[in-house]
């Protein structure tokens, strides 16, 4: 686990008062700004209800979500979406399944909680492994996870087979890269299969994927989303601060009707997904990952060509 949210607060507390010591010109400004979002959101919490909206559709969902015995697809567009699908991921693998382990989770917060981690080599070279003390903040041991990196689509099938069937684990995350074709709709049925009978938890973290035919009871499609400023003791926000962790989702395949669209946000000291209104950001960053600029009009943003010009002189007919 990481610190506990007083030791967070009085850090991010003495971090505020290093500022306003130093004089930073747009301290001021951000601690406003902040302010002033939060109380708008709070004021359209109270009128228009949307938290309380949100929760209400979330909570069946999470039933779905932490439900033992079910496979659950996470999906995300785009390579550079998989810190979100992953992050996720974990965070359903982290949620108690039952009533029964909530309170045992609150009785002892460091009982042991193995997951395994499938990672796919082609994510792992482009995004990365997981990283150890960011895994502590998140709220999970990095001894609680089992890292797997297998060659082949065919080797990481199998070995999601066998953790399913040992039990030994309290859920199995399979990523996959993109659509294999060795990994179809008959092999989707089978992991559901053997999910259910053993009553494990899987979730399938496809990344860089397009929708297609699943036996996954539940499908998401995941973004990451702005986060929140810190909340301190007093209810107030710390300006210039980055809260928990929120994503975007879309419910692509459920037993609710229609496409739902919420954001949730991870409380690593509870162990708990939670559905949020629209908040105010951190203000922090850019929402781009890289900076964008309008084009030259006369063309000279584009690189210049390879090599030179050569000019060569008319081809002559020896026949003439």
């Amino acid at each position: 686990m990481g610190q506990r949210p007083s030791a967070t607060e009085e850090l991010f507390a003495l971090r505020q008062a290093v500022a306003r010591i130093e004089g930073k010109p747009d301290h001021a400004a951000r601690l406003a700004a902040m302010a002033a979002g939060a109380q708008d959101e709070r004021a359209h919490t109270a009128t228009g209800m949307a938290g309380s909206d949100a929760a209400s559709v979330f909570a069946p969902l999470a039933t779905e979500l932490t439900a033992r015995g079910a496979m659950v697809e996470l999906r995300g567009e785009r390579l550079q979406q998989a810190g979100a699908v992953t992050g996720l991921g974990l965070s359903l693998a982290l949620m108690p399944a039952s009533p029964a382990e909530v309170g045992d989770a609150a009785d002892n917060r460091s009982a042991p909680r193995h997951l395994l981690f499938i990672a796919d080599p082609h994510v792992v070279r482009e995004a990365g492994r997981a990283y150890a003390p960011g895994l502590t903040d998140y709220g999970l041991a990095p001894a609680q996870l089992v890292h797997a990196l297998p060659r082949r689509i065919e080797d990481a099938l199998w070995l999601t087979e066998a953790a399913l069937s040992s039990r030994a684990f309290a859920a199995v995350l399979l990523e996959v890269h993109g659509n294999p074709k060795k990994f179809g709709l008959t092999e989707s049925r089978r992991l559901s299969l053997k999910a259910r009978g053993t009553g494990g938890r899987l979730l399938i973290l496809r990344q860089a994927g397009e929708e297609e035919a699943s036996s996954a009871a539940l499908r998401l499609s995941v973004e990451p989303a702005p986060a929140a400023a810190r909340s301190l003791a007093d209810g107030s926000l710390l300006g210039g601060s980055i809260g928990n962790p929120v994503f975007r989702i879309r419910v692509e395949k459920s037993r609710m009707p229609g496409r739902t669209d919420l954001i949730l946000e991870w409380t690593p000291h509870d162990r708990r997904l939670r559905a949020i209104a629209s908040h105010p950001t951190s203000g922090l960053g850019s929402p781009y990952s890289v900076p964008l600029a309008s084009e030259a009009v006369d063309g000279s943003h584009r690189p210049p060509p390879l090599g030179s010009v050569l000019a060569f002189g008319p081809v002559l007919d020896h026949a003439s």
